[in-house]
């Protein structure tokens, strides 16, 4: 019985020798680690921090407070890792690293560091979207802002400028329901970009079909881009379109608001014709007779405002 005795106490004076020599060596793996952190040296931090943390979870209860200091460094050292390379502009390594951090996080109870990780993934997805987009790779910018509206779909700037990138690479349909999507998530009172941009896309499909005489088509995209954003060529386009299909009341008011836009256009004289004419299809007689009279003296249209005159029997 003595023997078992002197048997058991042998073999814990043992292990408490080894559970202590474990424990120096977690110690000084910290202690290194954090030399490293001093220096900036963030991989060697990062390596060392785990190392101890390993080596002084089976420690025991003597390794509970390097545990917990552990497991508070590693998070912060992988965000700076990320900071350091967003800071890099080196996108898709500092997504790695912030999902990473966030991932790790959370495993050691770090919510706050969590949250930051979490929180910067979009603005860096944005940040890549952007520089895409600015470099006029259309295609890898739209691929990167959908990254961004994966984890933010109500992001009406992401919407905004992913439509743009659709417009520069000549794809209207998808430029237009990227612009409604933008339109939807944006607050009211700041929504003129993203008028401005569905305007100016409705514009471009009024003139495509204009060109090819699809005049239905072009008057249709034509309001559109009015009731976006009202401008002279999109009137135009809807005056010239609706007096092709003999819409004359539409096509008057679209010739008389082109001319309030731009009063001193270089056609003028001939949408002023126009407007004539499409008034005295209306039998406005009175109005007709009125812009035949400001361009009788015109050199190129005057002969033919002075016959709608005289057709019209104007005073």
């Amino acid at each position: 019985m003595k023997k078992i005795f002197a048997a058991l106490l042998i073999a814990l004076c043992t292990a408490g020798m080894a559970a202590a020599q474990d424990m120096a060596q977690a110690t000084e793996l910290a202690k290194q680690a954090n030399e490293s952190l001093t220096t900036g040296d963030l991989e060697s931090a990062l390596t060392g921090f785990r190392q101890a943390l390993e080596q002084a979870s089976i420690c025991g209860e003597e390794g509970f407070e390097l545990v917990n200091t552990c497991k508070g460094v590693i998070p912060k050292i992988l965000l700076n890792q990320a900071k350091a390379s967003i800071a890099e502009n080196k996108h898709d390594e500092a997504v790695a690293k912030l999902k990473e951090t966030a991932t790790v996080a959370a495993e050691y109870e770090q919510q706050e560091t969590a949250d930051e990780a979490n929180g910067l993934i979009p603005q860096v997805l944005t940040q890549k979207a952007n520089s895409l987009l600015n470099a006029k790779d259309f295609t890898g910018a739209i691929s990167a802002y959908k990254d961004v509206l994966d984890i933010d779909p109500a992001n009406g700037n992401a919407y905004l400028r992913m439509g743009m990138a659709y417009n520069g690479k000549g794809d209207l349909d998808g430029a237009i329901d990227a612009f409604d999507k933008a339109l939807a998530n944006t607050p009211e009172g700041s929504q003129d970009a993203v008028k401005k941009q569905l305007s100016n896309a409705y514009l471009k499909k009024a003139n495509g079909h204009y060109k090819t005489k699809q005049m239905k088509e072009a008057l249709e995209f034509a309001q559109k881009s009015i009731e976006n954003l009202d401008n002279a060529n999109a009137e135009k386009i809807a005056g010239h379109a609706a007096m092709s299909l003999k819409q004359n009341k539409v096509a008057a008011e679209a010739y008389e608001a082109y001319l309030a836009l731009k009063p001193n256009a270089a056609d003028k004289v001939q949408i002023t014709y126009q407007l004539g004419t499409a008034l005295q299809a209306l039998g406005d007689k009175d109005k007709a007779c009125g812009y035949f009279k400001t361009i009788q003296d015109d050199p190129k249209w005057g002969e033919a405002a002075r016959y709608q005159l005289t057709q019209l029997k104007c005073n």
